[in-house]
């Protein structure tokens, strides 16, 4: 799916969907925190509950604990997930699905 093309002054729409946090050793919201901080230049992070309302995101993040991957993917916009397999290097991930 191609992202829409941002201006230099509208930041990238970022949707979050967190699991349910069964997994006591990944810290979700460090996680997210981390993402925030490092790419808060270019985009704008938002947890996103209502399904109507993909279609006014640029990307989908989901952050799942475990393999149950609890959090439910867009089937609208491009999907991200950070998990256990891949959360130590997130923002290296998050820039390399992006390019932002």
């Amino acid at each position: 799916m191609a992202r829409p093309k941002k201006s230099k002054k509208t930041k990238h729409k970022i949707a979050v969907r967190m699991c349910a946090g069964c997994c006591c050793r990944f810290e979700r919201r460090k996680v997210l925190q981390s993402l925030v901080d490092a790419f808060a230049e270019s985009c704008e992070f938002e947890y996103m509950y209502e399904k109507d309302q993909e279609k006014y995101y640029d990307l989908m993040l989901l952050i799942n604990g475990c393999d149950s991957e609890c959090s439910r993917p867009s089937e609208v916009i491009d999907n991200l997930v950070i998990d256990h397999n891949n959360w130590e290097q997130a923002i290296e991930v998050f820039a390399e699905k992006t390019g932002w």
